[in-house]
């Protein structure tokens, strides 16, 4: 992809975002030999420093991690997590073998914990510049490394020269892969930004319900202003009695996440003998006009 194509995209929703700084898209493989209660294969998906998807042995699946990767799927691509899957099992499989030739490119026969990692993706600048990456760590210190610019794997250890010039003989492969760190992942990496700019930038309008209940105290009522399904996160609920604000007296845990990436928040006023002239009082993003609810 050239820089003048990801401008062109950029202008369409991701420039303001961009023009502050630089935006990745990062997978990470883990494999383990040795440790049986741990999964042997996880795979972790991150835009920035929001994980996306996760999948593990144990499951078996794919899953996204963000409510708004959930929403792209439904609304954009509903194969989209059978395929991640599906690949992520091809991956397990795969690294399975890699973990056994790495242990005896070391001498290690059997036994012992041992981790097999990879981290690649690609990185996208403020200056319309991209960066792209792969390499792998063996227990923890560094194995081998793909350099895109050469489309050869360079290594620090003796252990993976068999490796480099096992993979550097595979040109067609090589190429593939800078193709696909330069202009796929990337291209990846717009479309999960844009749509997460899309979904972060909605305003839902919050759901409000009051009811009450026994007070904490013989002959008090406790009523209960319930708002939910709101986003974003910000909001300011009150409590007003006879036209005055109510400060004293009320209880909440505070704004929650729910699971659909939403909010709710509780806010409780007790200690009142008298259940007439409240209203619960909600200002939010989403509202042309504070929403007032009259007990």
């Amino acid at each position: 992809m050239t820089k003048k194509m990801l401008l062109l995209i950029l202008v369409g929703c991701l420039y303001a975002e961009v023009r502050g700084g630089s935006h990745s898209l990062r997978y990470f493989y883990t494999g383990t030999s040795g440790l049986p209660d741990f999964p042997e294969f996880v795979i972790v998906g991150y835009v920035d420093e929001a994980q996306i998807m996760k999948y593990d042995s144990k499951s078996g699946r794919a899953v996204p991690k963000q409510s708004w990767m959930e929403e792209y799927v439904r609304k954009e691509d509903l194969g989209y997590w059978e395929r991640q899957t599906q690949i992520s099992q091809g991956q397990q499989v795969l690294f399975k073998g890699d973990i056994q030739t790495t242990m005896q490119r070391y001498n290690q026969t059997s036994g012992g914990v041992h981790t097999l990692q990879e981290m690649y993706g690609c990185e996208l600048r403020d200056d319309g510049t991209t960066a792209g990456f792969e390499q792998f760590a063996y227990d923890g210190q560094d194995f081998v490394a793909f350099d895109k610019e050469t489309q050869t794997w360079v290594t620090p250890v003796l252990a993976a020269v068999i490796t480099k010039h096992k993979w550097d003989a595979d040109r067609a492969s090589n190429q593939m892969l800078k193709g696909y760190l330069e202009q796929e992942c990337v291209e990846w990496l717009i479309k999960y930004m844009c749509y997460r700019k899309e979904m972060l930038e909605r305003k839902v309008r919050p759901e409000v319900r009051i009811y009450d209940g026994p007070g904490s105290e013989s002959n008090s009522i406790a009523l209960t202003c319930m708002v939910t399904g709101f986003y974003p996160r910000a909001i300011d609920v009150t409590w007003i009695r006879d036209g005055e604000t109510q400060m004293d007296n009320t209880y909440t845990d505070g704004i929650l996440p729910n699971e659909d990436g939403m909010y709710q928040i509780e806010k409780i006023e007790i200690g009142s003998d008298d259940k007439c002239n409240h209203t619960c009082e909600v200002d939010h993003g989403s509202l042309n006009l504070e929403l007032n609810i009259v007990w």
